[in-house]
């Protein structure tokens, strides 16, 4: 049994699916899966994923989803209305900064009661979940923690819950500060904001060298000192042809998922494939130039070996012996039969007309000759 947290899917339907192969996700009830809002928008696949997402919600009691702020503006729209050729400032904000019209204009394609079923479970969405996990005790929510045990009015309820959806951490902020009920959190653990940020804030905050622009290094879940960011940017995987900047969030994004069990973070991402002028895929690799290593210059001591003299040898059996293989030997040079004589001599003790060789004759073997391969050969 496990227990999985997904947030900021935007579209990833293809990712998200994987997503939940790789982790082997169970449908018998022995998991539990959360999801944390922004189902849509910005990926191609919106509605696609809505529909999913609205599909597990419904039919699995173990599938657990909150609201987004996308989804929050998405209801916005369905109840006052969208006009997309007499935007308000409110629809614009959704329809074209935060990438809102693929899910518009599916949704106008949907039956009137495929609309309004979809209607419904948007207002059906929680804004937190209270999990325990090994004892551990998580509050689980798209942006800002949201408490169901609190008295609220409908205005501060309206405030809290636009906070939960809308409000960004800080990086040393603690998300339960203002909270007074009974409940004791561990941690916080969300989306909406992408990881990379609290990343690069953390650098500049530790003066750590800042990653270049150019440098494509997936983004992962970020843990803070009291809660953790799962939103890998998974947003930004049909960004690849908007301009450098996205191009390069394009090349870093990842759909993640954490096990609450372990804290372990589980990733996916997509395939990066253009198309050339003539029509044959590209794959792209990212240029990532590695920095130069410079090695410090050492001098090695030197090293003076002791002289070292070979102790004498008494030879006089040896040389017995070396002799009788000269004197069988019939094709030893007269020199180095004289050589070997004197060596004999000087360390037997005796004298040169004393010496008298063995008769025996010993086996002559015939030596194999092998001659090298041509040194040109192997090249060419």
């Amino acid at each position: 049994m496990a227990t999985y947290a997904i947030s900021d899917i935007h579209g990833a339907y293809d990712e998200f699916r994987a997503l939940l192969r790789k982790i082997e996700f169970h449908y018998d009830g022995s998991d539990q899966l959360y999801l944390l809002g922004d189902y849509c928008d910005w990926g191609g696949k919106s509605m696609e994923t809505l529909q999913f997402v609205k599909d597990l919600d419904e039919r699995y009691d173990f599938v657990h989803c909150v609201m987004g702020n996308h989804e929050a503006m998405f209801l916005s729209a369905i109840s006052g209305g969208c006009d997309v050729d007499h935007m308000s400032p409110a629809d614009a904000n959704w329809l074209l900064v935060n990438r809102g019209l693929v899910t518009w204009q599916a949704y106008q394609k949907l039956p009137e009661s495929e609309k309004s079923a979809m209607e419904i479970w948007l207002r059906r969405l929680r804004y937190s979940y209270d999990v325990n996990v090994n004892g551990v005790s998580y509050q689980l929510a798209h942006a800002y923690p949201y408490y169901y045990d609190q008295q609220y009015t409908p205005e501060e309820a309206a405030r809290h819950k636009t906070d939960s959806v809308w409000r960004r951490l800080l990086l040393r902020e603690n998300p339960f500060a203002s909270y007074q009920g009974e409940k004791h959190y561990y941690i916080f653990i969300c989306g909406h904001t992408i990881s990379d940020v609290f990343y690069q804030q953390l650098r500049g905050e530790k003066n750590w060298p800042f990653r270049k622009p150019a440098q494509t290094v997936r983004n992962r879940i970020f843990r803070a000192e009291m809660f953790i960011d799962i939103d890998c940017g998974a947003k930004c995987m049909d960004m690849l042809d908007e301009g450098d900047v996205l191009q390069i969030a394009a090349m870093r994004a990842q759909l993640a998922c954490l096990r609450l069990d372990d804290g372990m973070g589980i990733y996916v991402h997509r395939r990066i494939v253009r198309v050339d002028d003539t029509g044959a895929a590209e794959i792209v690799i990212p240029d990532v130039k590695l920095p130069e290593v410079r090695l410090p210059d050492v001098k090695l001591p030197d090293v003076k070996l002791p002289d070292v003299k070979m102790p004498d040898v008494d030879i006089s059996g040896a040389g017995r012996r070396v002799m009788d293989a000269l004197h069988a030997a019939g094709d030893i040079p007269a020199s180095v039969r004289q050589a070997a004589k004197n060596i004999y001599t000087e360390k037997s003790g005796l004298k040169e007309e004393e010496i008298r060789f063995s008769e025996k004759k010993l086996p002559h073997f015939k030596i194999p000759v092998f001659e090298d391969p041509d040194p040109q050969e192997d090249f060419e």
